[in-house]
Protein backbone atom coordinates (compact mmCIF):
# COMPACT_ATOMS: atom_id res chain seq x y z
CA UNK A 1 0.00 0.00 0.00
CA UNK A 2 1.39 3.39 -0.98
CA UNK A 3 1.50 6.32 1.42
CA UNK A 4 -1.36 7.94 -0.52
CA UNK A 5 -3.50 4.81 -0.16
CA UNK A 6 -2.66 4.52 3.53
CA UNK A 7 -3.58 8.15 4.22
CA UNK A 8 -6.87 7.87 2.34
CA UNK A 9 -7.73 4.69 4.23
CA UNK A 10 -6.89 6.20 7.62
CA UNK A 11 -8.29 9.73 7.21
CA UNK A 12 -11.68 11.03 5.97
CA UNK A 13 -10.28 12.68 2.85
CA UNK A 14 -9.47 12.03 -0.79
CA UNK A 15 -6.11 13.12 -2.17
CA UNK A 16 -5.75 15.08 -5.41
CA UNK A 17 -1.96 15.36 -5.15
CA UNK A 18 0.81 15.25 -2.58
CA UNK A 19 4.13 17.12 -2.83
CA UNK A 20 7.28 16.75 -0.72
CA UNK A 21 8.32 20.07 0.86
CA UNK A 22 11.43 19.88 3.06
CA UNK A 23 10.63 17.17 5.62
CA UNK A 24 6.83 17.18 5.18
CA UNK A 25 4.23 16.62 2.47
CA UNK A 26 1.80 19.25 1.22
CA UNK A 27 -1.47 17.49 0.54
CA UNK A 28 -4.25 18.87 -1.68
CA UNK A 29 -7.61 17.14 -1.28
CA UNK A 30 -10.24 16.75 -3.97
CA UNK A 31 -12.31 19.31 -2.04
CA UNK A 32 -9.57 21.91 -2.26
CA UNK A 33 -8.21 21.66 1.30
CA UNK A 34 -4.47 22.10 1.72
CA UNK A 35 -3.02 20.03 4.57
CA UNK A 36 0.37 19.07 5.97
CA UNK A 37 1.53 15.48 6.55
CA UNK A 38 4.49 15.00 8.84
CA UNK A 39 6.12 11.73 9.85
CA UNK A 40 7.60 11.10 13.29
CA UNK A 41 10.19 8.29 13.47
CA UNK A 42 10.11 8.39 17.28
CA UNK A 43 8.35 6.32 19.97
CA UNK A 44 4.59 6.81 20.18
CA UNK A 45 4.67 8.25 23.72
CA UNK A 46 6.73 11.15 22.33
CA UNK A 47 4.31 11.59 19.43
CA UNK A 48 1.49 11.72 21.98
CA UNK A 49 3.35 14.43 23.90
CA UNK A 50 3.76 16.52 20.73
CA UNK A 51 0.07 16.11 19.91
CA UNK A 52 -0.94 17.11 23.43
CA UNK A 53 1.14 20.30 23.15
CA UNK A 54 -0.73 21.25 19.96
CA UNK A 55 -4.11 20.46 21.52
CA UNK A 56 -3.29 22.41 24.68
CA UNK A 57 -2.34 25.48 22.66
CA UNK A 58 -5.57 25.34 20.68
CA UNK A 59 -7.70 24.83 23.78
CA UNK A 60 -6.08 27.72 25.65
CA UNK A 61 -6.70 30.17 22.82
CA UNK A 62 -3.36 30.27 21.00
CA UNK A 63 -4.58 31.02 17.48
CA UNK A 64 -1.44 30.49 15.44
CA UNK A 65 -0.36 26.92 16.13
CA UNK A 66 -1.06 23.70 14.17
CA UNK A 67 -4.53 22.12 14.22
CA UNK A 68 -4.58 18.32 14.11
CA UNK A 69 -6.87 16.51 11.66
CA UNK A 70 -8.08 13.28 13.34
CA UNK A 71 -8.30 9.92 11.60
CA UNK A 72 -11.56 8.17 10.76
CA UNK A 73 -11.29 6.52 14.19
CA UNK A 74 -10.63 9.90 15.88
CA UNK A 75 -6.98 9.03 16.54
CA UNK A 76 -4.43 11.85 16.39
CA UNK A 77 -2.07 10.02 14.05
CA UNK A 78 -1.75 6.82 12.03
CA UNK A 79 1.13 4.33 12.06
CA UNK A 80 2.88 3.14 8.89
CA UNK A 81 6.16 1.21 8.79
CA UNK A 82 6.88 2.07 12.44
CA UNK A 83 6.43 5.79 11.81
CA UNK A 84 3.60 7.99 13.05
CA UNK A 85 1.98 10.19 10.42
CA UNK A 86 0.08 13.25 11.64
CA UNK A 87 -1.97 15.64 9.52
CA UNK A 88 -2.40 19.32 10.38
CA UNK A 89 -3.52 22.42 8.54
CA UNK A 90 -1.15 23.88 5.95
CA UNK A 91 -0.31 27.56 6.44
CA UNK A 92 -0.03 29.40 3.14
CA UNK A 93 2.67 32.02 3.34
CA UNK A 94 6.41 32.47 3.61
CA UNK A 95 9.17 32.39 6.18
CA UNK A 96 9.77 35.76 7.85
CA UNK A 97 12.82 37.84 7.11
CA UNK A 98 14.26 38.32 10.58
CA UNK A 99 16.67 40.84 9.16
CA UNK A 100 13.67 43.11 8.66
CA UNK A 101 13.07 45.04 11.87
CA UNK A 102 9.27 44.89 11.64
CA UNK A 103 9.18 41.14 11.01
CA UNK A 104 11.75 40.50 13.72
CA UNK A 105 9.65 42.52 16.17
CA UNK A 106 6.58 40.42 15.30
CA UNK A 107 8.56 37.21 15.82
CA UNK A 108 9.61 38.30 19.31
CA UNK A 109 6.03 39.26 20.19
CA UNK A 110 4.77 35.92 18.88
CA UNK A 111 7.25 34.06 21.07
CA UNK A 112 6.09 35.98 24.14
CA UNK A 113 2.46 35.24 23.28
CA UNK A 114 3.24 31.55 22.73
CA UNK A 115 4.96 31.42 26.12
CA UNK A 116 1.87 32.86 27.82
CA UNK A 117 0.06 29.68 26.74
CA UNK A 118 3.01 27.29 27.22
CA UNK A 119 2.21 26.11 30.73
CA UNK A 120 -0.17 23.99 32.82
CA UNK A 121 -0.58 21.30 30.20
CA UNK A 122 -2.42 18.27 31.53
CA UNK A 123 -0.62 15.11 30.43
CA UNK A 124 0.21 11.92 32.30
CA UNK A 125 3.33 9.84 31.93
CA UNK A 126 5.52 12.40 30.18
CA UNK A 127 8.25 10.53 28.26
CA UNK A 128 11.64 11.02 29.96
CA UNK A 129 13.06 12.26 26.65
CA UNK A 130 10.57 15.16 26.73
CA UNK A 131 11.16 16.17 30.35
CA UNK A 132 14.27 18.33 30.20
CA UNK A 133 14.05 20.67 33.17
CA UNK A 134 17.01 19.07 34.91
CA UNK A 135 19.08 18.65 31.75
CA UNK A 136 20.18 22.24 31.08
CA UNK A 137 23.59 21.90 32.77
CA UNK A 138 24.20 18.61 30.94
CA UNK A 139 23.30 20.18 27.60
CA UNK A 140 25.76 22.99 28.20
CA UNK A 141 28.40 20.50 29.38
CA UNK A 142 27.98 18.70 26.04
CA UNK A 143 28.52 22.02 24.23
CA UNK A 144 31.69 22.50 26.28
CA UNK A 145 32.88 19.04 25.27
CA UNK A 146 32.28 19.81 21.59
CA UNK A 147 34.51 22.87 21.84
CA UNK A 148 37.26 21.07 23.73
CA UNK A 149 37.31 18.30 21.11
CA UNK A 150 37.67 20.77 18.25
CA UNK A 151 41.23 21.69 17.15
CA UNK A 152 42.26 24.78 19.07
CA UNK A 153 41.58 28.19 17.56
CA UNK A 154 41.98 31.65 19.00
CA UNK A 155 39.56 32.46 21.86
CA UNK A 156 38.31 28.86 22.20
CA UNK A 157 39.34 28.82 25.86
CA UNK A 158 37.38 32.02 26.47
CA UNK A 159 34.26 30.41 24.98
CA UNK A 160 34.77 27.29 27.07
CA UNK A 161 34.90 29.57 30.11
CA UNK A 162 31.56 31.08 29.06
CA UNK A 163 30.04 27.59 29.28
CA UNK A 164 31.53 27.21 32.76
CA UNK A 165 29.97 30.54 33.73
CA UNK A 166 26.58 29.50 32.35
CA UNK A 167 26.61 26.25 34.35
CA UNK A 168 27.65 28.14 37.48
CA UNK A 169 24.89 30.73 37.07
CA UNK A 170 22.32 27.96 36.57
CA UNK A 171 23.36 26.48 39.93
CA UNK A 172 22.74 29.72 41.84
CA UNK A 173 19.68 29.84 44.13
CA UNK A 174 17.71 32.29 41.94
CA UNK A 175 18.11 30.09 38.86
CA UNK A 176 17.33 26.87 40.73
CA UNK A 177 14.17 28.45 42.12
CA UNK A 178 13.19 29.63 38.62
CA UNK A 179 13.66 26.12 37.20
CA UNK A 180 11.61 24.72 40.06
CA UNK A 181 8.82 27.19 39.24
CA UNK A 182 8.84 26.33 35.54
CA UNK A 183 8.57 22.66 36.46
CA UNK A 184 5.71 23.36 38.88
CA UNK A 185 3.62 25.05 36.14
CA UNK A 186 4.60 22.35 33.61
CA UNK A 187 6.09 24.91 31.23
CA UNK A 188 7.10 23.79 27.76
CA UNK A 189 9.07 25.18 24.83
CA UNK A 190 8.86 24.98 21.06
CA UNK A 191 12.47 23.81 20.97
CA UNK A 192 13.53 25.38 17.66
CA UNK A 193 11.98 28.83 17.53
CA UNK A 194 13.51 30.50 14.48
CA UNK A 195 12.55 31.58 10.95
CA UNK A 196 12.28 28.08 9.33
CA UNK A 197 9.46 27.26 11.77
CA UNK A 198 7.60 30.54 11.43
CA UNK A 199 5.22 31.38 8.58
CA UNK A 200 3.84 34.78 7.61
CA UNK A 201 0.36 34.27 6.18
CA UNK A 202 -1.26 36.50 3.57
CA UNK A 203 -2.65 38.78 6.30
CA UNK A 204 0.88 39.07 7.77
CA UNK A 205 0.07 37.11 10.90
CA UNK A 206 2.82 34.77 12.10
CA UNK A 207 2.09 31.06 12.56
CA UNK A 208 4.28 28.67 14.53
CA UNK A 209 4.87 25.25 12.92
CA UNK A 210 6.88 22.04 13.46
CA UNK A 211 6.74 21.06 17.13
CA UNK A 212 8.99 18.04 16.73
CA UNK A 213 11.49 19.42 19.28
CA UNK A 214 8.95 20.53 21.88
CA UNK A 215 9.56 19.46 25.47
CA UNK A 216 9.02 20.39 29.09
CA UNK A 217 11.77 22.97 29.58
CA UNK A 218 12.30 26.50 30.88
CA UNK A 219 10.71 28.94 28.46
CA UNK A 220 13.76 31.19 28.42
CA UNK A 221 15.52 28.48 26.41
CA UNK A 222 13.37 29.51 23.42
CA UNK A 223 14.15 33.20 23.85
CA UNK A 224 17.87 32.55 24.29
CA UNK A 225 17.84 30.40 21.14
CA UNK A 226 16.36 33.00 18.81
CA UNK A 227 18.59 35.73 20.25
CA UNK A 228 21.67 33.53 19.75
CA UNK A 229 20.64 32.81 16.16
CA UNK A 230 19.88 36.39 15.14
CA UNK A 231 21.73 38.93 17.32
CA UNK A 232 24.70 36.89 18.50
CA UNK A 233 27.28 38.82 20.53
CA UNK A 234 25.37 42.10 20.11
CA UNK A 235 24.76 43.06 23.71
CA UNK A 236 22.77 46.24 23.23
CA UNK A 237 20.46 44.67 20.65
CA UNK A 238 20.00 41.61 22.83
CA UNK A 239 18.89 43.82 25.73
CA UNK A 240 16.55 45.81 23.49
CA UNK A 241 14.73 42.69 22.27
CA UNK A 242 14.51 41.18 25.71
CA UNK A 243 12.66 44.28 26.82
CA UNK A 244 10.44 44.05 23.73
CA UNK A 245 9.51 40.50 24.75
CA UNK A 246 8.87 41.78 28.27
CA UNK A 247 6.15 44.14 27.00
CA UNK A 248 4.01 41.20 25.88
CA UNK A 249 4.92 38.72 28.61
CA UNK A 250 6.53 40.43 31.60
CA UNK A 251 9.68 38.64 32.70
CA UNK A 252 9.97 37.55 36.31
CA UNK A 253 13.19 37.88 38.28
CA UNK A 254 13.63 34.13 37.82
CA UNK A 255 13.19 34.41 34.05
CA UNK A 256 15.89 37.06 33.96
CA UNK A 257 18.34 34.95 35.95
CA UNK A 258 17.77 31.98 33.65
CA UNK A 259 18.14 34.13 30.55
CA UNK A 260 21.31 35.70 31.96
CA UNK A 261 22.81 32.23 32.39
CA UNK A 262 21.67 30.83 29.03
CA UNK A 263 22.90 33.82 27.03
CA UNK A 264 26.43 33.16 28.25
CA UNK A 265 26.49 29.97 26.19
CA UNK A 266 28.47 30.55 22.94
CA UNK A 267 25.78 28.76 20.96
CA UNK A 268 26.64 30.16 17.48
CA UNK A 269 30.13 28.68 17.78
CA UNK A 270 28.84 25.34 19.06
CA UNK A 271 26.30 25.19 16.23
CA UNK A 272 29.01 25.81 13.62
CA UNK A 273 31.09 22.99 15.10
CA UNK A 274 28.15 20.57 15.32
CA UNK A 275 27.13 21.28 11.73
CA UNK A 276 30.70 20.47 10.64
CA UNK A 277 31.22 23.85 9.09
CA UNK A 278 34.57 24.50 7.44
CA UNK A 279 37.36 25.84 9.63
CA UNK A 280 36.97 29.36 8.21
CA UNK A 281 33.26 29.48 9.06
CA UNK A 282 34.02 28.29 12.56
CA UNK A 283 36.62 31.03 12.87
CA UNK A 284 33.98 33.51 11.69
CA UNK A 285 31.62 32.29 14.42
CA UNK A 286 34.35 32.87 17.03
CA UNK A 287 33.97 36.28 18.70
CA UNK A 288 36.96 38.51 19.37
CA UNK A 289 38.05 39.04 22.97
CA UNK A 290 36.79 42.62 23.03
CA UNK A 291 33.42 41.54 21.67
CA UNK A 292 33.09 38.89 24.39
CA UNK A 293 33.94 41.42 27.11
CA UNK A 294 31.43 43.97 25.80
CA UNK A 295 28.72 41.33 25.38
CA UNK A 296 29.17 39.87 28.87
CA UNK A 297 29.18 43.35 30.32
CA UNK A 298 25.84 44.05 28.64
CA UNK A 299 24.29 40.83 29.95
CA UNK A 300 24.73 42.03 33.51
CA UNK A 301 21.97 44.56 32.85
CA UNK A 302 19.44 41.75 32.40
CA UNK A 303 19.31 41.12 36.13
Amino acid sequence: MTLNDHIEAAFPLAIRNMTKVRDVYRLLTTRGRVLCIKSYPIPEPEVRFIAQVMIHLAETGFRYGPRIIPTRDQALWTMRKEKAFMITNWVRGRAPNLGDRLEWRKAIRMLADFHRHAERMEIRDVPPERNRFAKLPNIIADYRKNMLEYPSVENMSACVSLCDDAIRYLSEPESLEAIKYEESVRAFVHGDYNYPNLVFDRRRFIHLIDFENTSHQVRMADLAHILHRNVAWKGDETLRWIEHYDRTRPLSSGDRHLLFALLHVPYPLVRAIRLHKCRQKIRNAMPKSKMIDQYVGSLKKII
